[in-house]
């Protein structure tokens, strides 16, 4: 097994386990909190997303290292060659070969995803610690 095939077996099993995770969360809270059960299903919609473009960045990826490892010694047309590439690839690989300094794209949206469930989460303590002072207050209020 190459050290590719792990890293992919580790990202599956990694997402894998925050999906069992997100359903466990959600299972919980299916019959006692519709509130808690719409943002446990958004946050899971959110991570979908995130997994599916990290899905496609490590395809493109993989893509352009297999026509790397397959380059001729001598390339009849450039043009030829970079059709094999992801078309997210092909100009910035294109730009890099002619000499100008141009990064390849990495993930866009990920790191967005990963604020957003931050936020999602920190909204979920804000609505728990509002749900936790009324039923003190209403506790205090019965007691006396």
């Amino acid at each position: 097994m190459t050290a590719d095939h792990s890293t992919v077996r580790l990202g599956a099993a990694a997402f894998a386990a925050g999906a069992a995770v997100l359903v466990w969360v959600g299972a919980g809270y299916a019959t006692t909190s519709p509130l808690a059960l719409a943002m446990t299903v958004l946050i899971g919609a959110v991570y979908v997303l995130g997994g599916l473009e990290l899905q496609r960045y490590h395809q493109a990826t993989a893509g352009l290292q297999q026509a790397l490892a397959a380059l001729p010694a001598e390339l009849p047309t450039l043009g030829g060659w970079l059709q094999q590439l992801h078309p997210g690839l092909r100009n910035p690989v294109r730009l890099r070969i002619a000499g100008e300094r141009v990064g390849l794209p990495g993930p866009t949206m990920a790191p967005f995803l990963v604020g957003l469930l931050v936020l999602l989460g920190m909204l979920g303590t804000f609505l728990g610690m509002v749900a936790t002072l009324r039923g003190t207050a209403a506790a205090l209020q019965t007691s006396t």
